[in-house]
């Protein structure tokens, strides 16, 4: 039973940071294309 929880609360954990990674490139995609004018430092 506990070899179960852990497959889980793994399989949980690895979808939500695939989701939190899919959050952060949807934000900086939506950021970039608001911001077409980007500074030569961030680009670097």
């Amino acid at each position: 039973m506990r070899a179960l929880q852990r497959k889980v609360v793994y399989k949980l954990a690895s979808g939500l940071s695939a989701l939190a990674a899919l959050i952060v490139l949807v934000t900086a995609s939506v950021l970039y294309i608001n911001q077409p004018e980007v500074p030569e430092e961030l680009l670097k």
